[in-house]
């Protein structure tokens, strides 16, 4: 059941600071009057005759009485102007106290996708309320580059399923309204339509496998990181030989703790980097190894320059290096291994090496002592 009436914030802390102030007067006075009183009834013990002489203090005493009660309605109106006085400057102090939380509550009410680039900025001094702002200030500087980023992410996603989709639809336009194609030419449309379905494919599943590696893992157990490596160059080895390279492993234990599945895609996203990006008769440098309560992956292939300015855009989605969008790459691959290693509360770093190529070297926490190392299949 719902109160009919309810304090706000500023009404509870106007009314604390006015009972503080309030409550202070009361002993003040009560104390005043206390003194008051006593000094009364020193003065009119003073002033009493001494014994043999004739009393005349009643007139004394009703003036002394009288001065006390005069004393106490005047303390009672003080007191009443103070209630007064306490419950309007508490009420001006609360809402001075709250307004950086109106000003961030108006705020957040007013912010929409299109707005996030606004902020706060509190003045004052630095203090609790200084420090709400300026970390609501961060948290809108996050989401506007995470917003800016999913942006460019759906976008670029479009562009890329866009061209098989029009690929597809040529093929078709072509046998429906072209003249009626011999067996061997539906065949060979068939087969084209058919790389196109699967590229799309291969497009969507690598999409997806970068949606599920922005999310936290949800199961995490100990992973040997070098078993996967070890397995995950089984895979490339066939690739590798074709282009004649020349892979150097240094797999050292390294009891990583993860999701197995992610860390998996992370490896061979990397050696499949590695190959891809090769020159022919080129080299891959691959290492693993334990780093404190840390484990290493360090993936190092020959190729062709890039300058320490790409660096950082061969993270971002559909980037190559010295190209966007082009090739038959989907260009996702570092995109996924960065948001692997950031799900797992890893390091990432790039570096283009002097005659050549690029190292990548993965940092992620170590497994605890104890805990099974077996690989899971």
């Amino acid at each position: 059941m719902s109160l009919p009436f309810r304090l706000t914030v500023r009404g509870r802390l106007a009314l604390l600071l006015a009972t503080l102030v309030v409550l202070t007067g009361v002993v003040l006075l009560a104390v005043n009057a206390g003194l008051v009183a006593a000094s009364v009834i020193n003065v009119i013990n003073t002033m009493r005759p001494p014994a043999g002489f004739p009393q005349s203090g009643s007139q004394s005493e009703h003036v002394a009485s009288r001065s006390f009660s005069i004393f106490l309605v005047q303390d009672a109106v003080v007191l009443a102007v103070l209630v007064v006085v306490a419950g309007a400057v508490a009420w001006l102090v609360a809402g001075r106290m709250l307004r950086p939380l109106r000003q961030i509550t108006e705020t957040a009410r007013r912010i929409t996708g299109e707005d996030l680039h606004e902020r706060l900025a509190l003045g004052g001094p630095p203090d609790e309320l200084t420090e709400l702002g300026d970390t609501f200030d961060a948290m809108l500087a996050r989401l506007e580059t995470a917003f800016a980023g999913q942006q460019l992410f759906a976008a670029n996603a479009a562009h890329e399923l866009r061209t098989p989709l029009a690929v597809m639809r040529a093929e078709l336009d072509l046998l429906l309204t072209g003249p009626e194609p011999s067996p061997a030419e539906a065949r060979e449309a068939a087969a084209r339509l058919r790389r196109t379905v699967l590229s799309s494919e291969r497009l969507l599943e690598r999409l997806l496998t970068l949606t599920r590696a922005m999310l936290t893992p949800g199961d995490r157990e100990p992973v040997p990181l070098d078993q996967i490596t070890r397995r995950e160059l089984a895979g490339v080895d066939e690739a590798a030989r074709t282009k004649g390279l020349v892979i150097r492993p240094g797999l050292r234990e390294a009891p990583a703790y993860g999701d197995p599945w992610l860390l998996g895609e992370l490896v061979g996203n990397l050696l499949g980097n590695a190959v891809k990006y090769n020159r022919p008769r080129g080299w891959i440098a691959v290492d693993t190894r334990t780093d404190g309560d840390h484990v290493v992956l360090e993936v190092s292939n020959s190729g062709q320059p890039i300058a320490e300015a790409d660096l950082a855009g061969l993270l971002e989605p559909f980037r190559r290096a010295g190209q966007q969008r082009t090739g038959s790459s989907s260009g996702l691959g570092l995109s996924i291994v960065r948001a692997v290693v950031a799900a797992h509360g890893g390091e990432l770093s790039l570096s283009a090496l002097a005659d050549g190529g690029l190292t990548v070297r993965v940092s992620l926490p170590a497994a605890l002592a104890g805990r099974d190392l077996s690989l899971t299949q």
